[in-house]
């Protein structure tokens, strides 16, 4: 059974990615075994478990991402996937809500898969539900804008030890990343598969918005009431 683990980590990114004679950012990364705090891309609901599909994502309307694309992997594609399946590919969400459901997710596969998810704008930083962090080299890496971060970062933010390696789900946050306008999800290996989810920030909706509105204007009701009772 896994512990529940949440940790931060600020990593120096690898010797050598330099843009224009530029010092690269040193990312920071949280990361949490207790499930994503964030909303996460919805890209549908499997009734059988597997491979999806590997069509093209077109402005999803999430996260300012204007596309995702898919390649490579053997013997299995990359794509979209729903549920798990031993050996082929498990689903990144935690136990609970969508849990262990259909719910479809990302997976680059192994042999050189990947899937490049492309933004409308540059972004300096990503939120992800990552599926089974690993630390041997070429099984989860993304990498764009000359930032790279691997399975072992994350493993390492969360405050576990390597052999917790391919056996935990994290709620990843990274900020303080060089600036990109796209991220490759890539598999290098013959064995495993990178499954993952995008995330985005959870935004209040406009009752809780006017709420917060209406409580901010009551302290400042309170505040000028208490100022003018000290002036008397």
């Amino acid at each position: 059974m896994n512990v529940f683990k949440t940790g931060t980590l600020a990593v120096a990114l690898a010797a050598g990615s330099v843009l224009a004679g530029t010092a690269m950012a040193s990312p920071i990364i949280s990361a949490s075994t207790t499930g994503p705090t964030f909303a996460v891309l919805d890209l549908g609901t499997a009734t059988t478990a597997g491979w999806q599909n590997s069509t093209t994502i077109t402005n999803p309307g999430f996260a300012d991402i204007s596309s995702i694309t898919f390649a490579g992997g053997t013997p299995n594609a990359s794509g979209v996937y729903g549920g798990s399946v031993s050996g082929v590919a498990t689903t990144p969400f935690p136990a609970g809500a969508p849990g262990n459901s259909m719910a479809n997710y990302l997976v680059a596969q192994s042999n050189g898969g990947s899937v490049t998810v492309t933004f409308k704008a540059p972004q300096t930083s990503i939120l992800l539900e990552w599926g089974t962090a690993d630390v041997a080299a070429g099984y989860n890496v993304v990498t764009g804008g000359g930032n790279t971060i691997d399975g072992a970062m994350i493993l390492a933010a969360a405050g576990l030890p390597s052999s917790d390696s391919g056996k935990t789900n994290f709620a990843v946050d990274i900020t303080g990343l060089n600036p990109f306008t796209s991220l490759t999800f890539s598999d290098t290996t013959k064995l495993s598969a990178f499954e993952f989810d995008i995330g985005q920030a959870s935004v209040p909706e406009p009752g809780s918005l006017a709420l917060m509105a209406l409580g901010l204007a009551g302290l400042g009701f309170m505040i000028r009431r208490r100022q003018a009772k000290s002036s008397v």
